[in-house]
């Protein structure tokens, strides 16, 4: 049996959350990537969808819930 480990710490991210996002949005037209993204997230959701947009060129507003937690 192979066992194959993935080590997530090594995405760009840091987290699985960037693959979803980039395939999501590579699935948007070119008119549809020319209005941007928007996503709710508090998290690695959050820092995958604004590292997408940053590689597809377009912009990313990335709106927080008012009780997200603040690093200390």
């Amino acid at each position: 049996m192979k066992t194959t480990i993935q080590i997530w710490k090594f995405q760009r991210t840091g987290s699985f959350k960037f693959r979803g996002a980039m395939s999501a949005m590579t699935l948007l037209t070119k008119e549809q990537l020319k209005n941007g993204v928007i996503a709710f997230s508090s998290g690695n959701h959050a820092q995958g969808v604004a590292c997408a947009a940053k590689i597809l060129k377009t912009s990313s507003v990335i709106v927080m819930p008012s009780d997200a937690p603040y690093p200390s």
